[in-house]
C-alpha cells in the first residue's frame, strides 16, 4: 500500500524534510509507523482504492502511484517501510535503521553533473542508502542458457558484430549522439523523465513485470534511440512513432530484438535475460542466420548474438555492460552506449522504408491515414532497377546525394533502385534539422554531458552544429522522439549552427575534388 500525504507550503528540507527525518530517528519508528498505516487501512469503510482524505491531505493508493514532479522546486520525501529507505524526490537517500541527524541531513542534499538532487559523495556509508540484493533466479530460467552451445560468455564487442575495436569517424558521430541524448534524458530540464528516480526503480523490483507503463516506455526510448532512423528535426516534417504497445519483446530491426530486463549485473539474472532473448529469436526467428538480441535495465545492458543454421545453433554475448554514466560523471561515455550506438549503425537493409515511413514532406501530411509500409514498400519495389544515367559510378551518385537536401535524398531513393541504394548511403549518416552529421567536431559544447557538437554539412554547405547547448545564439530546437502514455510527442533540444566555410573557399574546394560533404 502506498500513502500520499501533501503539504503545498513550507515544503523544503530545512521544514518538512527535517520534521519527517526526525520523527524516523525516534526508537521504534519503523515498527510505530508501520502499526499507524495499518490501523488507518483497519478503518476504511471500503477497499476501493485510491481513496483521499482532505482533512488529513492523504490519498491511499494499493498500487505505486505516478511520480509527481513540480518544475517549480516542491520537494518530497519518501518513507519505504517495504525495504526501509528514506527517499527525497523519489532518490534513495539513507537506510530507515540508519538515519543522520538534521545537520547532516541539510549537508548530504546536493546536485549532480545533470542537477538533480543526489545524496552528497560524502556522505558517511553508515547513512547511505544500500542496493538492495538481486532476486533469486530459478534454475529453470536458466534451461535455454544451458542447453545450447555458448563460445563465449563474455565476449566483445567487436567479436559479436566483426568489426575494429577502433571506432570509425561514422561511428563515433552515432556515440556522441547518443550520448547526447542520454544526458538530455538525465538532466533536470527534462522533468517528464525523471530517470534518475526510474533507476532506482530498476534497482528494486525482482521482475520488469512490476514496471509502471510510464517507466518501461522511458526506458525503451532510453535504449531505442539508437535503432530508428536517425533524422530529427520538428515533427512536421518527420514523426518517429510515439505510441509502443507493451510488450515482452519488441524487435527494433528484422534481426534485433529488444527486452527490458532487471539486475544485469548479477551472473544469473544476466543469464536467465541471455535466456529469455534466445527463446524469442528461436521463435520467432526460422531463416538460418546471425541475430541479436539487447537486454536493457537502465543502469546496464547486455547483448547476446544467437548463430543460427541448418543443423545447430550456437550463441556468444557480453558481459553486462554500464549504460547510464554516474550521477557524477565527468563523461558522458560509457561502454554500454557505445556499443548500443555501433549496433544499431550496423547495414540495415529496410533504412530506406523505415525512413520513409517517418516521412511527413510536403505533399505527404495526408499520409497519417495511410498504411505507410505498404505504400512505401510498393513504390520502391515499383521502382526501375536503373535510368538512363546508371552508367554513372555509385561514388558519384553519392556525391551528388551529399549536395541535396534531405527530402530530396528520399525522393531520389524512389527513382530506381539504384537511386535507393544510394539514398540508404546517405541515411546512414544521422540528420538533425536538415544537417547531416559528418565527424564529431573539435569545437566543445558548454557542456559535453549533455550536449555535443559535429562538423555538419547541408546541400554542401559545411556548420558546426551544437546540439543540446544551451542558450546558444539563435537556437532552433530539434524534436527527439520520447514514448509516451500520454500526448507528447518527444522533447525538444536547441541547436546551433556556426558556419565554418566561406562560399567561395567552399566552390573552390570541391573544384579540387573535396569530397563527403
Amino acid at each position: 500500500m502506498y500513502f500520499l500525504y501533501r503539504r503545498h507550503l513550507d515544503s523544503y528540507p530545512e521544514s518538512l524534510g527535517v520534521e519527517i527525518l526526525q520523527s524516523m530517528r525516534s526508537p521504534h519508528a519503523i515498527t510505530r509507523k508501520q502499526q499507524e498505516l495499518k490501523e488507518i487501512l483497519d478503518e476504511l469503510d471500503s477497499q476501493t482504492f485510491p481513496q483521499t482524505f482532505e482533512d488529513l491531505r492523504l490519498t491511499i493508493f494499493d498500487e505505486r502511484p505516478d511520480p509527481v514532479y513540480d518544475s517549480c522546486g516542491t520537494w518530497r520525501y519518501g518513507i519505504d517501510l517495504d525495504q526501509n529507505v528514506f527517499r527525497v524526490n523519489g532518490i534513495p537517500f539513507y537506510s530507515l535503521e540508519c538515519l543522520p541527524g538534521p545537520e547532516d541531513f541539510l549537508e548530504d542534499i546536493s546536485e549532480d553533473r545533470y542537477n538533480n538532487i543526489a545524496c552528497s559523495p560524502e556522505c558517511p556509508p553508515e547513512y547511505r542508502y544500500k542496493r538492495l540484493a538481486a532476486p533469486a533466479v530459478d534454475d529453470s530460467d536458466l534451461v535455454t542458457y544451458r542447453s545450447l552451445a555458448c563460445t563465449s560468455p563474455d565476449a566483445a564487442l567487436s567479436s559479436l558484430l566483426g568489426i575494429n575495436d577502433i571506432l570509425s569517424t561514422n561511428e563515433q558521430v552515432r556515440v556522441s549522439l547518443l550520448e547526447m541524448m542520454v544526458g538530455q534524458c538525465l538532466a533536470r530540464f527534462n522533468y517528464e523523465l525523471e530517470v534518475g528516480s526510474l533507476i532506482y526503480e530498476f534497482d528494486s523490483i525482482p521482475n520488469h513485470n512490476q514496471l509502471m507503463d510510464q517507466e518501461w516506455l522511458t526506458a525503451y526510448s532510453l535504449v531505442g534511440f539508437a535503432f530508428i532512423p536517425q533524422m530529427f528535426d520538428a515533427p512536421s516534417v518527420f514523426i518517429h512513432p510515439i505510441h509502443l504497445s507493451r510488450k515482452e519483446f519488441i524487435w527494433v530491426r528484422e534481426d534485433t530484438v529488444l527486452c527490458l530486463a532487471t539486475h544485469l549485473d548479477d551472473e544469473r539474472c544476466l543469464q536467465a535475460s541471455m535466456s529469455r532473448l534466445i527463446e524469442s529469436i528461436l521463435e520467432q526467428q526460422d531463416a538460418p542466420g546471425d541475430y541479436f538480441g539487447v537486454a536493457f535495465s537502465i543502469s546496464h545492458c547486455a547483448i547476446v548474438k544467437v548463430v543460427k543454421d541448418a543443423h545447430t545453433t550456437t550463441f556468444s554475448h557480453t558481459a553486462a555492460l554500464q549504460y547510464l554514466p554516474s550521477s557524477f560523471a565527468e563523461s558522458p561515455s560509457t561502454p554500454g552506449i557505445t556499443a548500443i550506438a555501433r549496433l544499431g549503425y550496423r547495414i540495415d537493409p529496410a533504412l530506406f522504408v523505415r525512413a520513409m515511413e517517418t516521412w511527413r514532406g510536403q505533399g505527404r501530411k495526408d499520409m497519417r491515414r495511410v498504411d505507410h509500409k505498404k505504400l512505401f514498400v510498393q513504390e520502391v519495389n515499383d521502382a526501375p532497377p536503373s535510368v538512363s544515367s546508371a552508367a554513372l559510378p555509385l561514388e558519384l551518385w553519392q556525391e551528388i546525394a551529399f549536395h541535396l537536401d534531405l527530402q530530396d535524398v528520399l525522393t531520389l531513393g524512389l527513382v530506381s533502385r539504384l537511386c535507393r541504394e544510394v539514398a540508404s548511403m546517405v541515411l546512414r549518416y544521422p540528420h538533425v534539422l536538415g544537417h547531416r552529421l559528418v565527424a564529431v567536431s573539435e569545437e566543445m559544447p558548454d557542456n559535453p554531458l549533455h550536449a555535443a557538437s559535429f562538423s555538419a554539412a547541408r546541400a554542401g554547405i559545411r556548420t558546426t552544429l551544437f546540439v543540446g547547448q544551451q542558450h546558444y545564439t539563435e537556437n532552433e530546437f530539434v524534436c527527439f522522439p520520447l514514448y509516451s502514455t500520454g500526448r507528447d510527442t518527444g522533447f525538444r533540444v536547441p541547436v546551433g549552427t556556426m558556419t565554418i566555410q566561406p562560399v567561395a573557399e567552399r566552390r573552390n574546394r570541391v573544384g579540387k575534388g573535396f569530397r563527403g560533404y
